[in-house]
């Protein structure tokens, strides 16, 4: 019987010779791939309530998402909608692949709940709870190298730790990750001991008492933009859909003002000396500072 330990290089290895794939499973798959453009398409309302999938993230940031209206978060760009579709697909196609290489595959998106807050793990594979993951292959690196412990802006691992104390708790958990523009594979294993040390029972219920609650402080304090004596948004604010409203008092009451440079915006908190880009205008044009 196969283990998880293998798991990518069996992956890797179905694809060096042709492979007989059950039928049952190829229409599986293509019927969950259906399922998730039809509802990617079709829109949902949002979640008003905590998830397993929101339980890692800052205080502040979940507290906006329960309890502010739609209009407060930043609207998505249809390429944003475009690429979490894909990371759904990505999900999919990589779990059928498991089956293919002979790996066992149970739970997937098994409907679980821990302290009244509900979750949709990704799938057990040879017993071992794994969460797949699509990246980037800046985010790949962090999986790859195992720094995602320190830089875990998402919660990632909470999010994991909450699907193993659910599922198989007290053992290790994994995620599989994919660089989606090389297509390299890697596993990431979180051991029994970093897991519980996320103490997701005790964490559920406080997020849950900490929504109903007053809004908490900010995530995150501004950072220096190099030398320039202006104040940026850290990378954790900088990527939340409610960071126009959560910063809307800075700039002398003007809220954010957004720079675009050459590897993105950057949001600035405080300027003290213009940027020599463009900064996006009041009328969602561009103007040159």
């Amino acid at each position: 019987m196969k283990t998880i330990d293998t798991l990518v290089e069996d992956l890797y290895n179905i694809f060096k010779q042709p492979q007989v794939v059950d039928e049952a499973l190829a229409k599986a798959m293509g019927n969950g791939i259906a399922d998730i453009v039809k509802l990617r398409l079709e829109g949902r309302e949002r979640e008003q309530y905590l998830r397993m999938s929101n339980i890692g993230k800052p205080d502040r940031q979940v507290w906006y998402d329960l309890n502010s209206p739609p209009a407060d978060k930043e609207e998505l760009q249809p390429q944003t909608y475009l690429k979490f579709m894909f990371g759904d697909i990505w999900e999919q196609v990589l779990l059928t692949l498991c089956e293919v290489a002979g790996h066992t595959v149970t739970h997937k998106q098994a409907e679980v709940e821990i302290e009244g807050v509900p979750g949709h793990p990704d799938a057990i594979i040879d017993g071992v709870v794994v969460d797949v993951k699509s990246c980037s292959q800046y985010a790949f690196k962090k999986f790859e190298n195992g720094t995602l412990r320190d830089d875990d802006a998402f919660g990632y691992i909470a999010q994991l730790a909450a699907y193993v104390e659910a599922l198989t708790p007290g053992k290790e958990g994994a995620f599989l990750a994919v660089d989606k523009s090389s297509g390299a594979l890697c596993l990431m294993k979180v051991s029994s001991e970093e897991l519980v040390a996320y103490n997701v029972r005790e964490e559920a219920k406080r997020k849950q008492a900490m929504v109903k609650g007053s809004i908490p402080d900010r995530c995150y304090p501004p950072v220096e933009d190099g030398k320039s004596g202006n104040l940026k948004l850290s990378v954790g604010c900088s990527y939340c859909g409610y960071k126009f409203k959560c910063w809307d008092d800075v700039n002398e009451g003007k809220g954010l003002r957004t720079f675009i440079y050459s590897n993105g915006p950057r949001f600035l908190v405080n300027v003290e000396r213009e940027p020599d880009v463009y900064e996006v205008g009041k009328d969602n044009n561009w103007e040159r500072s």
